[in-house]
């Protein structure tokens, strides 16, 4: 990639292969969204003499040096992580008039849950207006190898939910919001950092500890989520109470219209002791057999009718905490 120019300021050492020329970078005016520390913004990138589509991250220049550091300890995840077809993945960056840009994939279908949510309408049959839950099968693949991906690279997510998968213009699953992420095998959080607890393992709501085998009980959650079109985690329960019923060995049922065997999986993953859980790779394992094979068993069953959600509530209340 190109080197800084003189219309440029730095980046730091270690982000000088990702660096794009500002004169490269268009920003538009449509915000895609806003974080704890900048905003996402709508543009495209010139790279290498290709042009892309971008969703593009920026911190202003009067965010505190803590917003600030939080941004770049995402940024350098991001450059750590790479490219991967199941992971959204950095374009470039640059710094300009001391803002920094950093820009990723566009994903032009937008989050997993909302996907959901929206499938949950149904068509003139009364059906879902999903077409095929092979199609379910192949959300929860997809998740799981770019899941694996960053266990390969000894990254911990920390935030992984249906909220924070893009879907591409092919409806590719894609793990993405590095903001929570660390690059440790275990990381013990000493901050106030505001978490998702409906989505945490045990282990990291006693003693704020994370592991790889800690995304892997959030996996479990968002297995429940593809399989309830979005449902609300323990939609009954509050976040106050949550922990005490975990510890008394509460599981989410079964839903409906789920198969034994990705139940099964979700109850995998969700094992009081972290060394029982399955690895990523374990979990890709599995679900290749059955994306691979979707006419040899019923993984799960015949699309219910719509009014059949009714019961897998959704709370918006509780939906991000």
């Amino acid at each position: 990639m190109s080197s800084p120019t003189c219309e440029d300021e730095g980046l730091p050492s270690w982000a000088q292969s990702w660096h794009i020329p500002f004169r490269n970078m268009m920003i538009g005016d449509m915000v895609l969204g806003k974080g704890n520390f900048g905003e996402v913004r709508y543009g495209a990138v010139k790279v290498e003499g290709e042009d892309f589509k971008a969703a593009i991250k920026t911190l202003k220049a009067y965010e505190s040096k803590n917003d600030r550091q939080n941004f770049m300890d995402e940024f350098r995840i991001l450059t750590k992580i790479g490219r991967h077809p199941n992971v959204v993945s950095i374009l470039g960056a640059c710094q300009h008039d001391d803002i920094l840009y950093v820009a990723l994939e566009f994903m032009p279908n937008g989050d997993l849950r909302t996907h959901l949510r929206n499938a949950r309408s149904q068509d003139d049959d009364g059906q879902s207006s999903l077409s095929s839950y092979a199609k379910l099968i192949q959300f929860a693949f997809d998740v799981a190898k770019g899941m694996q991906h960053l266990a390969a690279l000894r990254v911990i997510h920390r935030d992984l939910a249906a909220r924070n998968i893009l879907l591409d213009n092919q409806l590719v699953a894609k793990v993405s919001d590095f903001g929570l992420s660390r690059g440790e095998d275990i990381y013990v959080q000493t901050s106030q950092t505001r978490v998702p607890t409906r989505w945490l393992s045990p282990e990291s709501l006693t003693y704020n500890a994370y592991t790889s085998k800690s995304d892997v009980w959030s996996f479990g959650i968002l297995l429940w989520e593809i399989a309830t079109l979005g449902a609300t985690p323990y939609e009954n329960i509050t976040t106050k109470d949550l922990m005490s019923r975990l510890e008394i060995g509460y599981r989410m049922a079964k839903p409906s219209n789920c198969d034994d065997e990705i139940y099964n999986l979700m109850l995998m993953c969700w094992q009081v002791d972290p060394a029982k859980r399955p690895s990523f790779n374990q979990l890709v394992t599995r679900l290749t057999s059955m994306a691979d094979n979707p006419n040899e068993q019923t993984y799960m069953r015949m699309l219910p009718k719509t009014e059949e959600y009714m019961h897998m509530m959704i709370r918006p209340e509780f939906d991000d905490n």
